[in-house]
């Protein structure tokens, strides 16, 4: 497995201290009135720093200690946490970049219930979007999935509504992803899950369970 929170990480940290800028893609969001946001794997801070110039409070958080004492250092409000056990609180706006693909299932689910708990109303995704396809990366074996992500996020909260969806390209700071918006207003964060058989026997080597989405086929 990757070790994002050590070396792993701070090599990708390294790669990505120069990215594109990304204003155009998150003024879009201004239109919901989100006065506060929260960034799952702010990384360096580089999407806190957009939202900020915004006008929105954004804080993020990291398991990358590197990556976190740089967005500190540049005017940031970050800390390191890998975001999965998130406290309840009424952020406007919660979301992750290219954090998602990095998960296998238990974690994934995890994560996406953490994004909830912690948002008053709005949670958005920005990443790959595949059906199910494990990518090899950088030589780490279950390290990058491409997945319907917006398709297993329904599933597991039937009851959050897509207010927004579409592609990002490199025209708006990113290397083609896909984005989906929510409001979770009527979700629970401990929404029920149904236990089933671990997604792959590769993935079966090193995890004693595996959850995928109510209603997933």
């Amino acid at each position: 497995m990757a070790d994002w929170a050590g070396e792993f990480g701070n090599q990708y940290t390294i790669r990505n201290a120069e990215l594109a800028d990304r204003t155009k893609f998150f003024r879009r969001f201004l239109k919901y009135d989100i006065v506060t946001a929260f960034e799952i794997g702010c990384n360096i801070g580089t999407n806190l720093k957009v939202l900020g110039n915004l006008g929105v409070e954004a804080i993020g958080c990291d398991i990358n200690a590197t990556a976190v004492e740089l967005a500190v250092l540049t005017g940031c409000m970050a800390y390191v946490d890998d975001g999965i056990a998130l406290r309840n609180d009424n952020i406007d706006f919660v979301f992750t970049v290219g954090v998602l693909i990095h998960m296998q299932t238990p974690e994934l689910i995890k994560m996406m219930s953490s994004m909830v708990r912690m948002s008053g109303h709005y949670v958005m995704f920005a990443e790959y979007r595949g059906v199910d396809e494990e990518v090899p990366y950088r030589g780490e074996r279950h390290a990058l999935y491409k997945r319907e992500f917006g398709r297993i996020f329904e599933s597991l909260f039937p009851r959050a509504e897509l207010v927004e969806s579409g592609e990002a390209g490199e025209e708006l700071g990113f290397d083609n992803v896909t984005y989906w918006m929510y409001d979770i207003s009527n979700c629970s964060g401990e929404d029920w899950l149904v236990p089933v058989p671990r997604e792959s026997a590769e993935e079966s080597e090193e995890y004693d369970f595996a959850f995928v989405p109510v209603g997933a086929t």
